[in-house]
């Protein structure tokens, strides 16, 4: 049974995550980001874009559902290269994302489905 749809959308400068390394700013990005994701990532040529993609998403997913929770409490990946999202404190959601990255922009849309 659907309980109620939501919908989060983010812009951000890719700037912010290049003016912020991360090898000088470990603590920083810990804060926001899983291991995977970090991982997933660094494994870029440009970690910046990823990392203020990811961010996008995160913050979109923020938005678009009415329960609080942190960036930690939000898992993003990719299935045949496109993103999904998680929640790993059981929290019952579905989701679809998109996100698009142009020159020195991230932006990402979810869309929230709560599930009872």
């Amino acid at each position: 049974m659907l309980e109620k749809i939501g919908i989060g959308i983010d812009i951000i400068d890719i700037n912010r995550f290049s003016e912020k390394p991360y090898s000088a700013n470990k603590f920083f990005y810990e804060k926001i980001f899983h291991n995977s994701e970090i991982n997933y990532c660094l494994n870029h040529k440009n970690s910046s874009q990823s990392f203020a993609g990811k961010f996008a998403i995160k913050e979109s997913v923020i938005k678009s559902i009415d329960q609080k929770i942190d960036f930690l409490d939000i898992l993003t990946d990719y299935i045949n290269s496109k993103p999904i999202v998680s929640l790993p404190n059981n929290l019952s959601y579905n989701f679809l994302v998109s996100i698009s990255h142009e020159k020195q922009h991230a932006v990402a849309v979810v869309v929230s489905e709560k599930i009872i």
